[in-house]
C-alpha cells in the first residue's frame, strides 16, 4: 500500500527546461539543448563536463527567474488532493532555498513534509534512504515521480518504484530505458496512476 509520494521538482511540478537551458547556455554557450538533456541521464553532479564553479552561478541566476513562477492550477489542485491521502516529499537536485520560495509564493508551503535538495546531499539515492529511515517507510510504500532517466536509475538503486512523466526534461523513449513502473503524459493522471499500485 502506497503511503508516500516523492516528487522531483523541475520538469514535474513546473516546466523549467526552457529557463534551465537558457541559464546554462549563458554559462556553457557551446552546449546544445540535446547535450544539456544528456546531463540528466545520470546524476548531474557527477557529470565531468560541468565546471564545479558553474553550479553557484547557475543557482544565483536561477533564483531570480523562479521568483515570478506560478504553478498551474490543475497541478496545484492535484497536489492538494494527493496531500489528503498521502505524505508528500520533494527530492531535487535544485536548491531547497529556491524550491521553498516557489512554494511560498504559490501558497503551497505547508503541503510537503520535507524538501530535500542540493543542500542536503548531491545524491538522490542518499536522500531516498534518509526519508525511508526518518519516516520509517518501506520501499514498497513509496512512489517517486520524476521526468529524467538519471532519477529513475537512482530510485532503482534503492528499490523504489517510479512514475515517469514524459512532459519534462526527457521524453518517453529515453524514460523507458530506466524501466519505470508507469509513464504518464499529464500531471492530472497522477492520482489514478498512484492508486493503481
Amino acid at each position: 500500500m502506497i503511503k508516500a509520494i516523492i516528487f522531483d521538482f523541475d520538469g514535474v511540478i513546473h516546466d523549467t527546461l526552457t529557463i534551465a537551458y537558457s541559464i546554462n547556455n549563458k554559462l556553457m554557450p557551446d552546449v546544445t539543448l540535446e547535450a544539456y538533456k544528456d546531463f540528466f541521464n545520470g546524476n548531474i553532479y557527477e557529470h565531468t563536463d560541468i565546471p564545479k564553479e558553474n553550479y553557484k552561478k547557475y543557482f544565483e541566476m536561477q533564483h531570480l527567474e523562479y521568483e515570478h513562477l506560478l504553478v498551474k492550477g490543475s497541478i496545484k489542485k492535484t497536489i492538494k488532493t494527493l496531500s489528503k491521502k498521502f505524505k508528500l516529499f520533494i527530492i531535487s537536485s535544485n536548491q531547497e532555498k529556491t524550491i521553498n520560495m516557489y512554494f511560498k509564493n504559490n501558497s503551497m508551503q505547508n503541503i510537503f513534509s520535507e524538501i530535500l535538495g542540493f543542500e542536503t546531499h548531491k545524491s538522490k539515492e542518499k536522500k531516498f534512504r534518509m526519508i525511508l529511515d526518518k519516516y520509517q517507510l518501506k520501499k514498497d510504500e513509496i512512489i517517486f515521480v520524476t521526468d529524467t532517466l538519471g532519477d529513475i536509475i537512482e530510485a532503482n538503486k534503492v528499490g523504489i518504484l517510479t512514475i515517469a512523466v514524459d512532459f519534462g526534461f526527457h521524453g518517453k523513449e529515453r524514460l523507458k530505458i530506466g524501466k519505470p513502473a508507469k509513464i504518464i503524459s499529464k500531471f492530472t493522471e497522477l492520482l489514478e496512476a498512484v492508486e493503481s499500485f
